[in-house]
């Protein structure tokens, strides 16, 4: 086991990519609780630390290029091998990868989000992962998987329009949060495939599935959300109204999914309700979102943008992260008991940063608790699932089925 090709932590995607985005989550938002501890309003608008390197724009950019690509690059790249047969990742080339979207990472801490050299480390990433899932839905045949190659691609157009407008007051709108649709997409395309079989697993029930014009609804929409919100400034009211109307459908079309995949067992299985949870704030996003977009007098989009980030990054992320992790390891598929206690605090963080626009308001203390606690989160997942990651399958099974001839 010397030789670095074969070390644990490189044999499939999922687990350099959970490990660095676990350790990374954890410095970015405490890191931002800091920043509104430190200097509240002023420094999340310009910056805290060393002449504006932390302001909002590397908030939102990070989060989203940083957290968020990291997240679906592991979660896709494990999913795709195994539907495909072939192998995603060759130790070298997913190093390059790895340490590619580590140097933006880094980069963006110590230059900020002036200059635009770390944006382009940023892109090279992503492509990288657009590369690989590419080549094994092309090489398969998969053509049915090709709406993660056209969401990769809104990741990488998004990233680069954040690049070009990071000196622009429009940022403040829509271009700082796109990126976080094609996520969106990804991952409910991903959880109506995960979710019925594995509620049908644990639960001892037939698969609930809701079929392809369920899961193109999901998986589709917030692509075309994507679209029309990026041509809105050609046709603004029409085109508002339209994203507006999307994001009901998807929200609707979920909450439909979501009650016939639903069985009252799933409140015995901490990993399956997580999901369910996940999914639902996600919906109650978009949905929120789209009230936002037709002038309802519900906030601005600081609350369903928050929605969407969180739905995904923490709540999904638990109970995706962990069922992957332990399922691929050959450790039993359960919420491990440290982590309970962590769901909970998790739990609290969601709702008090989805109520803060309501009440006690956008208060910098409060943001910076709601900041500190997700750090935590992310710190007590990196604690328990992190030896996972980088320790042989405890089962001693080849992590990578053998290919059919």
């Amino acid at each position: 086991m010397s030789d670095w090709r074969h070390w644990p932590l490189l044999s499939i995607g999922f687990r350099p990519w959970f490990l660095l985005m676990l350790g990374f989550a954890t410095l970015a938002t405490a890191l931002w609780a800091g920043v509104w501890i430190v200097g509240g309003w002023g420094a999340a608008m310009q910056g805290a630390f060393d002449g504006g390197q932390l302001d909002w724009r590397w908030h939102a950019h990070e989060m989203t290029f940083g957290v968020g690509v990291a997240l679906v690059a592991g979660f896709l790249t494990t999913a795709a091998q195994n539907w495909t047969g072939r192998r995603a990742w060759h130790p070298g080339g997913l190093l390059v990868v790895l340490g590619i979207w580590l140097a933006a990472r880094l980069a963006f801490l110590g230059v900020g989000a002036n200059p635009l050299w770390p944006y382009l480390l940023s892109i090279a990433a992503e492509l990288g992962i657009l590369f690989v899932v590419a080549r094994l839905i092309l090489l398969s045949r998969q053509w049915h998987n090709l709406l993660f190659v056209l969401a990769l691609s809104e990741i990488v157009l998004a990233d680069a329009l954040f690049a070009l407008q990071r000196h622009d007051g429009g940022l403040s709108g829509t271009h700082g949060w796109l990126g976080l649709l094609p996520i969106v997409a990804m991952l409910l395309f991903i959880a109506q495939r995960v979710v019925p079989p594995f509620s049908a697993n644990r639960l001892g029930i037939p698969p609930r599935r809701t079929g392809r014009y369920v899961a193109g609804i999901m998986g589709g929409g917030p692509l075309l959300m994507f679209v029309a919100l990026l041509a809105a400034p050609m046709w603004p009211d029409v085109l508002r109204l339209v994203t507006a109307a999307i994001g009901a459908v998807v929200a609707v079309t979920g909450g439909y999914a979501l009650t016939r995949w639903w069985h009252r067992k799933v409140f015995g299985e901490p990993m399956l309700w997580l999901l369910f949870l996940g999914v639902s704030v996600v919906l109650f996003g978009l949905a929120w979102m789209a009230a936002v977009l037709i002038g309802l007098p519900v906030g601005g989009l600081d609350g369903p943008v928050h929605a969407l980030g969180l739905g995904m990054l923490a709540v999904m992320a638990m109970g995706m992260m962990t069922r992957v992790s332990a399922g691929h390891t050959g450790r039993p598929i359960q919420l491990p008991r440290w982590l309970r206690p962590v769901v909970v605090l998790m739990l609290v963080v969601v709702a008090s940063r989805l109520l803060l626009p309501i009440w006690p308001g956008l208060e910098p203390l409060w943001l910076a608790i709601t900041a500190g606690g997700l750090a935590l989160v992310y710190l007590a997942m990196l604690l328990v699932i992190g030896p996972w990651l980088t320790t042989a399958r405890v089962d001693a099974r080849p992590p990578v089925k053998p290919r059919q001839p």
